[in-house]
């Protein structure tokens, strides 16, 4: 295989999801989410800022992985605050920790081959995850565009709830990685 040529900026990878669930997510970032900060469409992030020399190796991972794990159930729902002035829904898994654990790998496999200080991931990438999420409003501009945001995206998932359902949520695949 022949070597990708190294991107101008750092590498950002995220889980892909199915197109339906991927358009659902999207159009919800795209009616709360400002703007002018709106680079991306709908996304769960795994890794935010590795170095783009590490293409090549970042590549070879994400074949392997992909080779060994197909795709698996995510469920999307449950929205809530999250810091620095935004709302998310959150991303569960069947089977579950599935991304925690590809992550992780990665994560293992990008500590041992790191050679040079060029090769250093941030330190928002070598903290834990956390919880898989998408977010769909950030850095608010006050309090009321937050409650607003929240009340009506609950609303969208009150209205997804089946019968015998806690909460509503959106039901898709996660089918392999973004970069």
């Amino acid at each position: 295989m022949s070597p990708l040529p190294t991107p101008a900026g750092p590498l950002i990878l995220t889980l892909s999801l199915d197109k339906s669930t991927h358009q659902f997510l999207t159009s919800l970032r795209s009616k709360y989410f400002p703007p002018h900060r709106n680079f991306l469409s709908a996304h769960v992030t795994l890794f935010h800022a590795i170095p783009p020399h590490r293409i090549n190796e970042l590549d070879e991972y994400l074949n392997t992985i992909c080779t060994h794990q197909k795709g698996w159930d995510v469920f999307i729902g449950e929205p809530k605050k999250m810091g620095k002035g935004g709302v998310m829904v959150s991303v569960r898994e069947r089977p579950s920790g599935t991304i925690e654990s590809i992550r992780e790998d990665l994560l293992h496999n990008m500590k041992q081959n790191t050679r040079s200080g060029e090769d250093n991931l941030t330190d928002q990438d070598l903290r834990r995850m956390g919880k898989p999420h998408v977010t769909v409003l950030n850095k608010a501009e006050n309090e009321e565009q937050i409650e607003k945001c929240l009340k009506e995206v609950e609303e969208v998932f009150e209205k997804l709830k089946q019968p015998g359902e806690k909460v509503g949520q959106q039901k898709g695949q996660a089918i392999g990685f973004e970069l």
